[in-house]
């Protein structure tokens, strides 16, 4: 019976040494995260988009932001902190990161039934990831918006906003926006192509 006994304190133990071992990796990994951060790309995976009019298509976006009214390169940072969530009913914290980050976009508008991008907006975001979340989708973090301010194309458009973070070492992350932009035609009509919106931010 002692030798029962035994057995089964060791596998309790090592059960809850793995489990805390776990944690420990987990927050060690994302505090290598912590820092501070600024813009430094914006790449879009779906048909080329022309933001400055000059008739001319890209997927590297950014040059086509910093070329429009409304973009102000200084407000586009990111603060990458301790994000633990605590429980509301009972006495449990999950370690948790979040980023907390500032996000340009372009402004649409509806002329002559073509869109029109007139200047770059933003919007503030915080998302927090947990070790689940991370483990989920390799090493990312998502929410779902619903926006429903129609008259914005593009915050209407967003179906989901994700963090990605590629490896626990680099000094970069991205922010994943699976949305709509308007793809110019060569018969001059448009097409709302939606695919993901890649924002990287960069130590």
């Amino acid at each position: 019976m002692k030798r029962i006994l035994t057995i089964m304190m060791s596998l309790v133990c090592l059960w809850g040494c793995e489990k805390n071992s776990t944690v420990n990796t987990f927050e060690s990994n994302v505090q290598k995260l912590y820092g501070n951060y600024m813009l430094s790309d914006i790449h879009w995976n779906g048909l080329p988009v022309n933001l400055n009019y000059d008739d001319t298509g890209y997927w590297d976006l950014l040059n086509e932001f910093q070329n429009k009214i409304g973009y102000f390169e200084p407000d586009y940072v990111a603060d990458v902190s301790d994000g633990i969530i605590f429980s509301k009913e009972e006495s449990w914290a999950e370690p948790a990161v979040a980023f907390n980050v500032t996000i340009p976009y372009p402004n649409f508008i509806l002329s002559e039934d073509k869109w029109l991008c007139t200047d770059i907006r933003s919007f503030k975001l915080t998302v927090r990831g947990t070790e689940e979340t991370f483990k989920l989708m390799e090493n990312s973090c998502w929410i779902y918006p619903g926006h429903v301010e129609q008259e914005d194309i593009f915050l209407a458009g967003i179906k989901s906003i994700s963090v990605y973070v590629e490896s626990f070492d680099d000094d970069c992350f991205k922010i994943g926006l699976h949305c709509t932009l308007p793809n110019d035609k060569a018969d001059g009509s448009q097409k709302l192509n939606d695919n993901y919106l890649y924002y990287t931010f960069a130590r």
